[in-house]
């Protein structure tokens, strides 16, 4: 039984190796550039989660209690309002490995930035758009 799985395993490494249009480069960067991207974006929706409960708070009560360092993070990086929800929708769900006239899209947020998913009418590049929802 451990046999098999073992097998299996490699099987599905190679093929994926043989399968895939990147390089072994390419691929190295894209894993370091979603690391990177989930890491910022992770620390800025903290960030601006916190700055936007701050500012709903002072909105209801008037004031809001925030020790030194937090009220420099409130002034030093305003927030009006959160995220509408089509810019959710169009950098959430799986994404597959795209280009777009030559150039490598990393990731959905990658692609919305670049405005490649506005106006899109294209299904393929539309890749997982219901898995989004």
């Amino acid at each position: 039984m451990i046999a098999v799985i073992a097998f299996t395993i490699c099987l599905v490494k190679c093929l994926h190796h043989c399968c895939t249009p990147l390089s072994f480069h390419q691929e190295d960067y894209w894993a370091q550039y979603r690391s990177c991207e989930k890491d910022l974006f992770i620390r800025t929706a903290e960030l601006h989660a916190k700055v936007l409960a701050a500012s709903n708070v002072k909105q209801f009560f008037g004031f809001v209690a925030l020790d030194k360092d937090e009220k420099e993070m409130v002034s030093q990086y305003p927030v009006d309002e959160a995220q509408p929800s089509p810019q959710w929708q169009e950098i959430t769900g799986m994404y597959l490995y795209r280009e777009n006239k030559g150039f490598p899209l990393y990731s959905r947020l990658h692609k919305w930035a670049k405005k490649v998913i506005v106006n899109d009418t294209d299904p393929e590049s539309r890749e997982m758009a219901l898995l989004a929802v």
